[in-house]
């Protein structure tokens, strides 16, 4: 539990970009949610940082770019517009966003991942060397696979949305390489932080009778393990901070605790420490 090393770099260039613009007297923005907890992005919105989605009817200052990453087309207008711009894309978004950016021109683009979520957004509008949108398409179940058509020539190059809840992706995965038979190119993977919690929460599973999932409710990574534990039929709350913990929980005996990779060690603390001594003091 606790950060990945995508979060901690975006909350230590949060923390730069509010110092700096003070200094600076400036103003201090985020591009979205930076990451996908709220008492993170509360703390920083404290301090001064302001949540934009475009510069449009903002005045010029520095902007964070969050760690999913924004499109190209997006980066330009925020340049444009005279803001100073602080990268906080994970690295591994960035290698993805690379990956589609120079793709041949005799092959496809594929993204597996959730049509709305951010990085995949983000993956899905980068521009060629030209300045041309890439053009990609998003498959985000198994059922999608039947609605892809890539003509009958070219690689299909596809990249995964790192926080992708990986039993599915295995299933999509699968179900391409079968429609599309010697056609895939896999040039990415699952972030390696996410592979390890989903892992080490399947064997968990063998241990406990009901799960605990700690994190923002905005949090893809986060309600992908949560829908992890259900997919094998065991009681699962996806809950934000101790005060959401269910009255239920204290009927089961052994009850397991994973977390977001965006959700603070204070919060997964404060879960513990209440479920120790609320079930203390029921004993």
């Amino acid at each position: 539990m606790g950060y990945c090393k995508g979060v901690s770099q975006v909350i230590e260039l949060a923390q730069d970009v509010v110092d700096r613009a003070k200094r600076e007297g400036v103003k201090a923005y985020s591009i979205g949610w930076f990451i996908h907890n709220p008492s993170i992005v509360n703390y920083f919105k404290a301090e001064g940082m302001e949540n934009i989605d475009a510069p449009e009817g903002h005045e010029a200052g520095i902007a964070l770019i969050r760690a999913h990453g924004i499109t190209d087309e997006l980066r330009e207008r925020f340049i444009s517009a005279g803001f100073t711009l602080i990268d906080g894309t994970c690295p591994t978004v960035i290698h993805s966003q690379n990956l589609v950016r120079n793709i041949s021109p005799d092959d496809h683009a594929l993204i597996i991942g959730l049509h709305r979520h951010s990085e995949v957004i983000a993956l899905g509008r980068v521009h060629d060397a030209a300045g041309n949108y890439i053009p990609v398409q998003v498959v985000e179940t198994e059922e999608e696979v039947d609605t892809l058509s890539f003509g009958d020539e070219g690689k299909i190059v596809t990249v995964v949305q790192t926080t992708f809840e990986h039993e599915l992706f295995s299933v999509i995965r699968d179900r391409l390489e079968e429609k599309f038979p010697g056609r895939i190119e896999m040039a990415n993977r699952l972030c390696p932080s996410t592979k390890r919690r989903h892992d080490s929460l399947i064997s968990m599973l063998d241990e406990v009778d009901a799960v605990l999932v700690v994190g923002g409710s905005m949090s893809a990574n986060t309600k992908a393990l949560a829908e992890l534990v259900a997919s094998h039929d065991m009681p699962v709350w996806h809950i934000e901070t101790a005060d959401q913990i269910p009255e239920e929980i204290y009927s089961y005996g052994a009850v397991g605790i994973t977390a977001g990779t965006s959700t603070p060690e204070k919060d997964i603390a404060e879960v513990i420490e209440t479920l120790h001594r609320e079930a203390s003091d029921e004993g």
